[in-house]
């Protein structure tokens, strides 16, 4: 960003700590007036030096160290770590274990999408809808807890299988939860698609091309609604989602309220896919008797090579790229998370709109620094 101004101009910095920023990073907006007229992304600030500390970790180890990339995508960083060293190893999950896998990372997508809408609407002035997403969302919590113990960083996956099987009543809790969810979404699409105030605030503003979104490599949500329909669970599917009947979300306007909306419909597809999955899992065993590796394996010797494995997270495409030199712990780990991208179209996206629509289109792209700067 050029740091020269003009006499009717002037630089501000939101950040490190601002309340509209899902973390700290700094935001630098070079204005005209009211009008940006160039701005610039730093980050930095709390980097974790995490693939560093998965060097140092054995395999099993690191599990429980993926779920703090960013805790909204504990489960689905899970997937993608575990998955790296099955492939490594030549593990093959039981298919039990993978339908479970799946019903807890869609459950995981469903919170994510929650708390990522009650923060947005807060950022649009509408402070009061943070806390009924987020009561929501408790519910679904309150899932993942019957079946991993934990609500927020769970170490569940293991190599091969899961930790524990699905608990008694949970299909019952399940129907239960995801009711009061529909009901939910019903309610905040109707205030949207008739809210005058929300409409202007949101429709045509902050519009993401589909091509600017693919030259900076973003996916998940911001990339979709744009029209382009990319998900790795259909593109490359992983676990059982080959054998699961959902669609991939999308829309074409590419601003704040296409955003909104196919997160929303991907809240319901996630639901469905739940669905399916406690209707099609079959019984059986969650680990297959004749592999070596099992529910505790702290000491794990993977065969030298290489794998690169991605999954769909809520905010796009995560993948963990892993070197193993035949010991216990990987001798090399890169991450490719979804955010960093993200994170860079927002100097395009803002460039020529109001100040006041900053935080609203920052927010509905569902950042989340601390993944950026794991």
């Amino acid at each position: 960003m050029d740091t020269n101004v003009g006499p009717d101009e002037m630089i501000i910095h939101m950040g490190p700590q601002h309340v509209a920023q899902p973390g700290p990073f700094r935001l630098n907006v070079k204005l005209k007036g009211e009008t940006v007229v160039d701005s610039e992304v730093e980050l930095g600030f709390i980097h974790k030096g995490i693939e560093k500390i998965l060097e140092s970790k054995t395999y099993l180890q690191g599990i429980p160290i993926v779920d703090r990339i960013c805790y909204l995508a504990a489960l689905t960083n899970e997937e993608a770590f575990v998955g790296s060293v099955e492939r490594l190893a030549g593990i093959e999950p039981t298919e039990r274990s993978q339908y479970i896998r799946v019903i807890v990372e869609e459950l995981s997508r469903i919170q994510s999408h929650l708390l990522g809408y009650g923060e947005y609407a807060s950022f649009v002035g509408f402070v009061s809808m943070f806390m009924y997403p987020i009561a929501v969302r408790e519910q679904i919590l309150d899932l993942l807890e019957m079946t991993t113990g934990a609500r927020i960083t769970h170490s569940f996956l293991r190599f091969g299988g899961v930790r524990d099987d699905l608990p008694e009543g949970f299909r019952e809790k399940a129907k239960e939860v995801f009711a009061n969810v529909e009901k939910a979404l019903q309610e905040w699409e109707n205030m949207m698609e008739t809210d005058l105030i929300y409409k202007k605030r949101t429709v045509g503003v902050g519009v993401l091309t589909a091509d600017v979104a693919k030259d900076l490599g973003v996916a998940g949500p911001p990339l979709r609604a744009t029209g382009v329909p990319f998900d790795i669970r259909k593109d490359e599917p992983y676990l059982v989602y080959n054998d699961l009947d959902f669609k991939v979300c999308t829309e074409t306007a590419g601003d704040i309220f296409a955003r909104i909306k196919v997160r929303f419909a991907e809240i319901r597809e996630s639901m469905y896919i739940i669905e399916q999955a406690l209707d099609q899992m079959p019984p059986g065993p969650l680990f297959n008797e004749e592999t070596p590796y099992g529910k505790r394996t702290p000491i794990m010797r993977i065969p030298p090579g290489e794998v690169f494995y991605r999954v769909e997270d809520p905010r796009g495409e995560m993948g963990f790229y892993m070197v193993s030199d035949g010991s216990d712990k990987p001798y090399r780990v890169k991450i490719r998370g979804p955010v960093y991208p993200t994170m860079q179209a927002l100097p395009p996206l803002i460039e020529g709109v109001q100040l006041a629509d900053v935080v609203g289109i920052a927010g509905s792209m569902d950042a989340c620094t601390s993944e950026a700067d794991r």
